[in-house]
């Protein structure tokens, strides 16, 4: 007994050590880098430590290009809507939607000042800067359609013809009703 299973350990131990040896490892894609590459004497720890980070001279983009109006719900009456602070519109910043109300805050010192119909004015201090429009729907799609085609489908289950005027249709006989044969029920 104790030689099976000293057997048995050194057929386990050869198993495992072949498939060690013969295995092939699996390749390293080309764009990744060892952690050690990585390390933390690399990174700026500045800001974890509480400076503040580095401003950075990049030209601010054009404010009207960075908003686009997406909807708006305006009140039906704009002038005591307006005073209320009624009315919301679905701006997006830079790519991302933001759904404002009346007198909030946009981004900075912009507020949402006034919306309408089809339009929303941004501003501070009560002074409008910008008015967003949304962009035109696409022009409907016209054209005719082509005249319905006659179905070459019997509809009623007279395939003679509709019947005269005061003559009923007669039951058509089951083909196991003609050859004297009733079908069991």
């Amino acid at each position: 007994m104790t030689a099976f299973l000293v057997w048995g350990a050194l057929a386990c131990s050869g198993g495992f050590w072949a498939i060690q040896l013969l295995a092939k490892p699996l390749l390293t894609p080309a764009q990744a880098s060892a952690a050690s590459e990585r390390g933390a004497a690399g990174a700026d720890l500045t800001r974890l430590f509480g400076v503040p980070a580095p401003q950075q001279a990049e030209a601010a983009p054009v404010a009207e290009s960075r908003f686009k109006l997406l909807g708006v719900v305006a009140p039906k009456n704009a002038q005591s809507g307006a005073h209320a602070g009624e009315g919301l519109a679905l701006i997006s910043v830079d790519g991302v939607p933001r759904t404002v109300r009346i007198g909030a805050v946009l981004e900075g010192e912009l507020r949402l000042i006034a919306v309408d119909k089809q339009t929303a004015s941004l501003g501070s201090g009560g002074v409008v800067s910008m008015n967003l429009q949304i962009a035109p729907p696409a022009p409907a799609a016209t054209g005719a359609l082509s005249p319905a085609q006659p179905s070459a489908t019997v509809l009623g289950g007279n395939p003679n013809g509709q019947p005269q005027p005061g003559q009923m249709s007669q039951p058509q006989p089951l083909q196991a009703e003609q050859n004297g044969n009733l079908p069991m029920r």
